[in-house]
């Protein structure tokens, strides 16, 4: 725990926005075996999930898919075998689990919500918000804006319309993209049908009109597959894992949001937290911690949606020796297309071992994106892992979307010397380097030798019976060794003091670039300047 502000609170990371649909003309029906799947996987790597039941279906007229509006008689049994799902899955120290579903009222006019409960609640199908406000005030329910910034009154978030109570925090980024506003570095533009966000409903469009509510991400996946990298995680501090705590982080705005990788993100003013609101005569005196996944590009700190400091970290010096502390990105999901002429593509399993020599992995963060991944402790200084790659059609390689949610990997944290050796073993191929060459180059593991015998099984060509030889290298699958980071790059520590007492409240937030793009958001604090 860093930041003595943040002491007797630990981060526990979750997905508050898987969608789960029921059957409809693109998804199978809902069972009580699917839903376990869904929360298998989402324990298998999260602390904390919260099914978003997707009370809505596609159907088809005279060849046109529509979505569905309002409510539908089967969602009620549907809902109930969400109720029953989230209760069995349940084990507070362990896995927490939350009841929710995207609101299926008038969505188009105020803006997308999620809604979740404590401990149960029903379905509502209120058409406006205030209605929804009303009911799930009663059954100590939240709701949740997403996907905020696309057009006010075309389903981005209407903040004529906000309740801070029951709003505690808002979504900033999932697999749409960014909300948090027009001019920032990331924005709304990953769904082409939807998008492109606009003016109007973004989080500081929210925030400049003095509404309070923390900054969270999440995926709205709608593959079943829960907390998938590149989509988005929500960061709580909470003072154990339990519903009743993970919830109270939620209320009082303790949390952040990530896209993917799980940077460690503590912020302070004046001794308060994230989340909080306090009175004060002096200059706001902010710190910030930052431990990252990668190395750290920059940090900076708002005020009031205007970025008044920005901290450079990427070309930080390091010399390694004696014992150092790194961290290395195994990644894997480049491999043979349908473009090639294969037929039936499956599923690859990629299994094998990470391995350091006189030296110990200290902590592994997973980077999954879909079912069947694993990573598994054997010793201190050796894990093995099993991931599963999908295979990608002809177009797949130029959509930015199929080739952040194909990507399965583990970034492993180690502490050794710069001569200790690192050995990764993948199916029948073993690479071995010290951990000083980790540190000098990135380095591919390619499968060729499968390659070319897959070649060979599905169209009965020899390899000097091929003209051209790039086509074994551009159907091997292959896994990506990053350099090693060391920790002197992914770790930061920020100090500064705006002396500028602006009359009024002024807000305060965190953003987090690290140099392979990934980012993080604090919530906000909220400073009222007694003059």
């Amino acid at each position: 725990m860093s930041l003595k502000e943040y002491s007797g609170f630990h981060i526990f990371w979750g997905d508050m926005h898987t969608n789960v649909h029921g059957n409809d003309i693109f998804f199978s029906p809902l069972t009580l075996d699917r839903l376990k799947m869904i929360m298998d996987a989402a324990e298998e790597h999260l602390d904390f999930f919260a099914i978003a039941y997707y009370p809505f279906e596609w159907y088809s007229i005279n060849g046109l898919i529509i979505e569905s509006c309002g409510h539908r008689e089967r969602f009620e049994s549907e809902w109930n075998l969400v109720r029953e799902a989230i209760k069995k899955a349940n084990k507070p120290g362990k896995f927490v689990t939350f009841l929710g579903y995207e609101w299926h009222g008038d969505r188009r006019r105020y803006g997308d919500h999620n809604v979740y409960y404590l401990d149960d609640g029903p379905l509502d199908s209120s058409k406006t918000i205030e209605e929804l406000y009303a009911n799930i005030r009663k059954n100590n329910g939240i709701a949740i804006p997403h996907h905020t910034g696309y057009q006010v009154g075309e389903r981005g978030k209407d903040w004529n319309y906000f309740d801070e109570e029951l709003s505690p925090v808002a979504e900033i980024y999932s697999s749409h993209g960014s909300s948090e506003g027009v001019s920032a570095p990331r924005f709304l533009d990953s769904n082409i049908n939807m998008g492109p966000g606009t003016s109007g409903g973004t989080i500081l469009d929210g925030l400049n009109r003095g509404y309070k509510f923390g900054i969270i991400a999440s995926g709205d996946n709608h593959r079943d597959f829960p907390g998938v990298w590149g989509n988005g995680l929500v960061a709580v501090f909470a003072k154990e894992l339990t519903k009743e705590a993970i919830w109270d982080a939620i209320k009082k705005r303790r949390a952040y949001g990530v896209t993917g990788d799980r940077i460690q993100l503590y912020f302070s003013i004046n001794g308060h937290i994230m989340g909080e609101a306090f009175n004060s005569r002096n200059k706001a005196d902010i710190n910030v911690e930052v431990t990252g996944s990668d190395a750290i590009d920059t940090i900076q700190i708002i005020k009031n949606g205007k970025v008044i400091y920005t901290y450079f970290h990427y070309e930080k010096k390091f010399e390694p020796k004696g014992e150092i502390r790194v961290k290395i990105r195994l990644q894997c999901g480049w491999g043979p297309t349908s473009f090639y002429g294969f037929k039936n593509l499956r599923v690859k399993e990629l299994s094998g071992s990470f391995k350091v020599s006189d030296g110990e992995i200290i902590s592994v963060e997973p980077c999954y994106t879909y079912f069947g991944q694993k990573v598994k402790f054997v010793s201190p200084n050796e894990y093995n892992f099993k991931f599963k790659v999908q295979p990608r059609t002809p177009l797949d390689p130029l959509t930015t979307q199929h080739h952040r949610t194909n990507l399965q990997g583990a970034i492993f944290e180690i502490k050794a010397h710069p001569e200790s050796s690192i050995t990764i073993q993948v199916n029948a191929k073993t690479v071995e380097f010290s951990l000083k060459e980790a540190i000098e180059r990135e380095r591919l593991i390619a499968l060729i030798d499968e390659a070319k015998l897959a070649i060979q099984d599905n169209f009965g060509l020899r390899p000097e019976e091929i003209e051209n030889p790039d086509i074994f290298w551009h159907n091997a699958w292959k896994i990506r060794v990053s350099k090693a980071v060391p920790f002197e790059r992914y770790h930061a520590k920020v100090n500064y003091i705006d002396n500028e007492n602006q009359e009024g409240e002024n807000y305060y937030y965190v953003r987090v670039t690290q140099s392979n793009g990934q980012m993080a958001w604090s919530s906000p604090i909220w400073i009222r300047n007694l003059m």
